[in-house]
């Protein structure tokens, strides 16, 4: 397969995105990921992908004998075809991308895929949807926001002290107790700083 090139873009198998900037996302991308059925819906608005990944159960068969030579079949059950996609790119020494495509369709899906961002904290990883961006932190992080942008805060450790500055309803050495506490927030500043005593947390935001 050839040298991958950065930015590099993830497309999974979700809804192919409208919002322009995801799409602006994929129009800068250098190389494209697009993770098994997602290729028909890439090469359908006009995309080539640089190579294909995952199970293949849901490709066409027509785009998957005419792409065979940038194919990658990764049966591993364990693991969906957004994972298997990041993974090769971390076997290949990539540190940073960005994924479309996440979100849509079946729920679970969606939900499997924006949890997968915990599996990767040495990565950074932004996954754009038509609404919003999500994004893994650790330690101190300041993110750029706008006056009255919607955000979410998950996180999977309920043992994290989290201290914030730049939000509607502040942090200050308090914990998440389950996936759903720290969500519908909002920013009133155009940073928002995070302190985290460890571990990650998954940050939503919406665009302007």
């Amino acid at each position: 397969m050839n040298k991958i090139n950065k930015p590099l873009v993830i497309v999974a198998n979700g809804e192919f995105p409208e919002n322009r900037i995801p799409l602006e996302i994929l129009n800068n991308a250098k190389y494209i990921i697009s993770c098994d059925g997602a290729t028909d819906k890439l090469i359908k608005s006009g995309y080539n992908p640089n190579i294909i990944i995952g199970d293949l159960d849901s490709i066409s068969s027509l785009n998957k004998e005419k792409y065979r030579d940038i194919t990658l079949k990764v049966s591993n059950q364990s693991e969906n075809d957004l994972r298997k996609a990041i993974n090769y790119a971390k076997e290949n020494n990539i540190n940073e991308l960005s994924i479309i495509g996440a979100s849509g369709g079946r729920e679970d899906h969606s939900i499997g895929n924006i949890f997968s961002l915990f599996k990767y904290p040495e990565i950074y990883i932004k996954i754009f949807t038509d609404n919003g961006l999500f994004r893994l932190i650790n330690n101190s992080k300041e993110l750029k926001s706008f006056q009255g942008q919607k955000v979410s805060i998950f996180t999977t450790d309920n043992t994290i002290k989290i201290k914030t500055n730049g939000l509607k309803y502040n942090f200050n050495n308090n914990t998440i107790s389950s996936l759903f506490y720290g969500t519908l927030n909002e920013s009133n500043k155009d940073i928002i700083t995070f302190n985290l005593s460890h571990g990650s947390l998954l940050i939503y935001q919406s665009y302007k």
